[in-house]
């Protein structure tokens, strides 16, 4: 069997001795840019032990009982959450995409069917409003008015749907004043057609109704106006719709 015993420690000479204490003498006295790269070769010396001592301390807190690795709890989904809201989107379906009774809850809440002239246009009430709502190629509905209208332009006011074709549709309506005769409303448009209303019976009211669909052609600006010749009663008025303000009277969804 051979002795395993290690050989006693053996004095360094002299000349060793004084050989390593020359070279740290010059390892410390070296300029600062010689001596910079040692640093962060310390540094990283120092970021292997602190890696290897999380991982290590990582290992030793996952070791339970039951020998299984512990697990950080996660969060789960809520079922009942959802994405963000689009700003034109009243509710659970693209704005002017829903039927009118839905279009209605956000510009006039509780509003109720007073009347209809076809499947298209149809007159909501609640209290002393109305509403006009009109299904096209979009859902449009008009902003609250008094059911006692006033002499006014903007009780005049069109709606304005335009169509990939080219094509825009003006829709104008509102309540027959009281007691009002011979009530007669007509519509000059820019492609020089003039359209008469129509009336019909509900809720207790008389309601009138303008469409008209034409080609529409360049910068509206640049087109004529509007116009409205409204008589009833010995009276007549004359008013001008000014663009975008007299031609954009929806409130669920732009012109």
């Amino acid at each position: 069997m051979s002795d395993l015993t290690p050989p006693p420690d053996e004095p360094l000479p002299d000349q060793s001795r004084a050989r390593i204490r020359a070279e740290l003498i010059e390892a410390a006295q070296s300029p600062p840019r010689l001596r910079r790269w040692l640093v962060p070769a310390g540094l990283a010396a120092a970021v292997v032990l602190v890696v290897a001592l999380a991982g290590w301390a990582v290992r030793l807190g996952s070791d339970d009982e039951s020998g299984s690795p512990a697990v950080a709890p996660t969060s789960a989904p809520d079922p009942t959450a959802t994405g963000p809201e689009d700003p034109d989107d009243p509710g659970d379906h693209w704005a002017g995409r829903g039927p009118c009774a839905q279009e209605l809850r956000y510009p006039f809440p509780g509003a109720e069917l007073a009347a209809s002239f076809d499947e298209h246009t149809s007159f909501w009430v609640k209290g002393d409003r109305f509403a006009l709502c009109d299904l096209r190629d979009r859902t449009t509905v008009q902003g609250p008015r008094p059911l006692q209208p006033a002499e006014r332009v903007a009780t005049y006011a069109v709606s304005s749907i335009y169509t990939a074709s080219g094509e825009v549709t003006r829709v104008a309506g509102g309540v027959v004043p009281d007691g009002a005769l011979a009530f007669d409303v007509e519509y000059t448009f820019p492609d020089g057609q003039t359209v008469r209303a129509e009336t019909t019976d509900g809720g207790g009211h008389t309601w009138w109704r303008v469409v008209h669909t034409y080609e529409s052609v360049g910068n509206e600006m640049k087109q004529p106006p509007i116009e409205v010749t409204v008589s009833y009663s010995g009276v007549q008025e004359h008013y001008v719709l000014d663009w975008a303000q007299g031609t954009c009277a929806q409130v669920n969804h732009g012109c």
